[in-house]
């Protein structure tokens, strides 16, 4: 079974709205935990944001008072696919630029009908190795690409 495209296009829409600068993907929600909040009221990454889209099972299936949001489970029922596959790597994975437009143009590329795409090295940014795929997406100028050694 495939990704929940019907989910993942409304998550698009949703983060399309959200101020970029409250995107941060190796970021930790520290209100999920206090307060529990579905509706992310502070920085967080793509996940974090879209609980807001189903915040009443959130609040009802995916929450535990020592632990806050269950992301990870919650995610795997929301959109279909589990951590750790190739396609939510692609899509959800800390290991990510930052860049609201960056996080679009992955969502279109899989709303458009693509597969997961391959990774093909490490992009050094800001102190940070992020994961390069094959999938077309603009490396700005100067930034370290890292290829992946054949082995």
């Amino acid at each position: 079974m495939g990704i929940n495209k019907k989910n993942l296009k409304r998550t698009r829409e949703h983060i399309a709205e959200v101020n970029g600068s409250m995107i941060k993907m190796n970021h930790y929600r520290y209100d999920a935990l206090i307060n529990h909040n579905p509706e992310c009221k502070s920085v967080g990454c793509i996940i974090g944001h879209a609980t807001a889209l189903d915040a009443e099972n959130v609040r009802k299936n995916f929450t535990d008072r020592y632990e806050g949001i269950k992301f990870t489970a919650w995610s795997k029922e929301f959109f279909g696919i589990g951590r750790g596959s190739a396609l939510w790597t692609y899509l959800f994975s800390h290991e990510h630029l930052d860049i609201k437009d960056y996080h679009l143009y992955r969502m279109d590329y899989i709303l458009a009908g693509n597969k997961a795409p391959t990774i093909i090295g490490e992009v050094y940014y800001n102190y940070n190795y992020i994961l390069h795929y094959d999938d077309g997406y603009f490396i700005p100028k100067g930034w370290e690409i890292y290829t992946k050694q054949k082995e």
